[in-house]
């Protein structure tokens, strides 16, 4: 392991509460960028078409971020391709599944070190280990789901006995599920509840149909993520959190969303169940705060010029990403947001066509190749 990633995982290993100083996260920037400049080529050749290299960047927002759009284009990594290990797809969306995005590393070493103590602060505050049960992919039967290898290393690293997963390759298994909600209901054993909006609604529905309610124990807590994609009737978030009180018994104020994507080794959560804990006031679900970790920046730009805007403006979410060493730390997306303080508001995904900053950088990333 190089001296850079050392340094990157005792960051990681120190928690979100401790974040670097600005001047060290700079430094820690530059160096990632020095290195993925020198070893990832279709980046570097986008880079110098944008008169950016390590010798004319002195700081990390200078650094040109890269549309998630250009992992489909290329193999955007920093390893031999022959020390390539693990291979992450982006999901299929209502655009089509004709190219996906792939995310190309030697091991999920700092995916790993970035996701436990983000995880842990957010998830489980107030204890150390909580049965897990999983309402989503694992990597058993999704080896190139990101989201996979989180559910199961989550499980491995904080699950109690009783903990599952209960989706395989076929599909969900939402009468096992049920039994084990049954089972830690009986127990009085809260449990920790992950899995995608989508996947959530489909055993809302069920629950539903089968006539079925729990009442889980307190302490019970709930993780979803991701969006609907055509897979499942959409459900408002306000109606979904209500729902989730509803059929499962888990208050707002034990409901985290986790945002993330494939292109990136960090995650993002509400803040809602630290919040709670230490008797701060439960935002309303609309509008909730992700605080990206001490290892991550994030800023909110202009849709057609990629510049940063203010506090309260609607832009794209554009994310540095230290744990992104072995492929690009800088990366640009096309999710709306809004800056608020030190976090910054989620609002979806731009609609129709790929915003035109977006499409103009992904236009110059392959006149660079």
């Amino acid at each position: 392991m190089s001296a850079l990633a050392e340094e990157l995982l005792a960051v990681m290993a120190a928690g979100v509460d401790r974040p670097p100083s600005e001047p060290e996260f700079n430094r820690l920037a530059l160096t990632v960028f020095a290195h993925q400049f020198a070893h990832n080529r279709p980046y570097a050749a986008y880079c110098r078409a944008r008169r950016r290299t390590p010798e004319t960047v002195s700081d990390w927002r200078q650094i040109p971020a890269l549309p998630t759009n250009a992992f489909k284009e290329a193999d955007l990594t920093t390893v031999a391709p022959e020390a390539v290990r693990v291979v992450y797809i982006t999901s299929g969306t209502t655009r089509g599944e004709e190219k996906r995005g792939r995310h190309l590393l030697p091991d999920t070493v700092l995916y790993d070190a970035s996701l436990e103590p983000n995880f842990r602060a957010h998830l489980l505050p107030d204890r150390e280990t909580i049965r897990v049960l999983v309402v989503g992919p694992s990597a058993k039967y999704h080896p190139h789901s990101s989201l996979g290898h989180m559910n199961s290393r989550v499980l491995e690293r904080f699950g109690t006995a009783g903990s599952g997963i209960f989706w395989t390759d076929t599909g969900p298994r939402f009468g096992c599920l049920a039994a084990a909600l049954e089972k830690a209901e009986a127990e009085g054993e809260p449990v920790c509840l992950l899995g995608t909006a989508f996947g959530f609604v489909h055993f809302l529905d069920w629950l539903e149909g089968e006539g079925r309610r729990f009442q889980l124990p307190p302490g019970s807590r709930i993780m979803d993520t991701g969006g609907y994609k055509g897979r499942s009737r959409e459900v408002p978030k306000v109606e979904l959190y209500g729902l989730y009180s509803a059929a499962l018994g888990v208050p707002e104020s034990h409901v985290v969303n986790e945002y993330g994507m494939t292109e990136m080794g960090s995650q993002f959560y509400d803040e809602v169940l630290r919040d709670s804990l230490r008797g701060e006031p439960i935002p309303p679900v609309e509008g909730r705060v992700k605080i990206p970790p001490p290892w991550v920046r994030t800023q909110v730009v202009d849709a057609d010029t990629l510049q940063p805007l203010p506090d309260g403006e609607v832009g794209l979410l554009r994310h540095h990403d230290l744990a992104n060493l072995h492929t690009v730390a800088a990366i640009q997306t096309d999710d709306l947001g809004v800056a608020r303080g030190e976090g910054f508001e989620v609002l979806g995904r731009a609609s129709g066509a790929e915003p035109r900053g977006c499409s103009l950088a992904v236009e110059e990333f392959l006149a660079s190749r």
